[in-house]
């Protein structure tokens, strides 16, 4: 994420959906620790897109200032982690991939000495595939993963549905693929590269199903096609393979965040880590969304 432009800038607060996503995660992370509180797992959160740490928003009451900056910061992701406190985590692991970010994002994890934090400068999606079933022992954790775009891959999801370590929220980033998926053009011809950047995200051509022949006809000749309008459908198609992928493990309520004009930008959606104590973590996320519940839960 960038702010004016510039890359590894500390992002910039994005409306009352970063708010609401931050207070669903942080609650979700204090329910999580308090449940297993007294059990004898390793508990590790992950923050895969982990940004620096912090976002600017206009100065108000209860938020912390800078001495660099006039205006005042909220904790993001990694730093609402970082105060969890009735059982805090054994470790936290936050992955980010730019320079200027990642600095910040340690600068952060060194003003928490006495916590078990492993910030890593690298790509997302090579760390997740590469984690492993014992990698921190006997260990369960949470991953939030909020990616700048269409970063995440399907083969990362896929990885991460089988360690059946890692309670997920993913926000899914119906905005951008929309706007990656033409009304009234075939995607083909729109960008190069942006078709197998679909397939990536995807695992496959399957978002291929939201377009049919449309009786409208090209003023350059050809056969004209037509995706259906609205988000519903591209989400349908990438919960149906989250579903074939993590079972009864996929919470199907999700939170649909959208901007200042109602416009989707993701989705935020729940899959359990291990089909033991899926039940019960399903129940707490939907508790937390229940409120704000999509209008898309196919």
């Amino acid at each position: 994420m960038t702010q004016g432009g510039v890359q590894g800038a500390t992002p910039a607060f994005g409306g009352d959906w970063t708010r609401e996503k931050l207070r669903i995660l942080e609650e979700y992370l204090d329910s999580y620790t308090t449940a297993l509180k007294n059990m004898s797992f390793q508990l590790v959160y992950v923050d895969a897109f982990a940004g620096t740490g912090r976002i600017i928003r206009d100065s108000g009451p209860g938020y912390e200032t800078d001495e660099n900056d006039s205006r005042s910061l909220i904790l993001g992701s990694a730093g609402r982690a970082l105060r969890v406190n009735d059982r805090a985590f054994d470790r936290l692991v936050f992955v980010e991939k730019d320079d200027a970010r990642y600095r910040q994002l340690r600068e952060l994890c060194d003003r928490h000495p006495n916590r078990n934090t492993q910030p890593l400068r690298g790509d997302a999606n090579t760390f997740l595939r590469d984690l492993r079933e014992s990698e921190y022992g006997n260990w369960r954790g949470v991953l939030f993963v909020d990616p700048f775009g269409v970063q995440l891959e399907w083969a990362t999801v896929h990885h991460i549905a089988g360690l059946q370590r890692l309670d997920m929220w993913l926000l899914f980033p119906v905005g951008a693929i929309g706007r990656m998926l033409p009304r009234f053009r075939n995607p083909d011809e729109v960008q190069p590269g942006w078709p197998d950047r679909l397939d990536a995200v995807f695992g496959g051509d399957h978002w291929r199903q939201l377009y049919s022949p449309s009786p409208q006809q090209s003023l350059f000749g050809g056969e004209m096609v037509e995706r259906e309008q609205g988000v519903a459908g591209l989400l349908s198609i990438y919960k149906d393979q989250l579903k074939e992928t993590f079972g009864p493990r996929l919470l199907r309520d999700s939170c649909t965040l959208t901007n200042s004009k109602n416009s989707p930008l993701f989705e935020f959606i729940f899959c359990a880590g291990h089909p033991n104590g899926a039940a019960i973590a399903k129940r707490i996320a939907r508790h937390l969304i229940r409120d704000i519940s999509s209008p898309y839960s196919p």
